[in-house]
């Protein structure tokens, strides 16, 4: 019996991920987000505080920015300083549920990428049978 297509290209059980490209004035409003974002929690504001204090008229850019700090915070405190997700969790005030969820989705997002870097650089290392 053969394989179904899903079956040959292993490709069943990989999420897809369609990242953002930022237009100029967009990629010029994130870096501001961020930064006044860090600013924030560097004053000792929450992570919602933060947020809050810093409103983007595009709320889907908005929406897309958050996500991607909590993501380099969670890079910056947990992979870069060593700290636990539930310290993470405790000194952006969020739910340790919400870092656990956001760092697994991370992960998953750079096994594709490198995944599919890897295929555009070296091709398929699937062979080419029909079994």
């Amino acid at each position: 019996m053969k394989k179904s297509q899903k079956e040959k290209t292993g490709k069943a059980d990989m999420p897809e991920f369609l990242f953002k490209e930022f237009t100029p004035e967009e990629d010029k409003i994130y870096e501001e987000a961020v930064n006044t974002y860090r600013a924030a929690l560097a004053a000792g504001k929450t992570l919602r505080q933060a947020y809050e204090g810093h409103r983007i008229a595009d709320k889907e850019l908005e929406t897309v920015i958050q996500a991607d700090f909590l993501k380099i915070m969670i890079a910056d405190l947990h992979f870069g300083k060593g700290k636990s997700l539930a310290e993470v969790a405790v000194a952006l005030s969020v739910p340790n549920d919400l870092v656990q969820d956001t760092k697994n989705r991370m992960l998953q997002e750079a096994g594709v990428t490198a995944g599919n870097e890897f295929g555009k650089t070296y091709g398929s290392v699937m062979p080419g049978t029909d079994d």
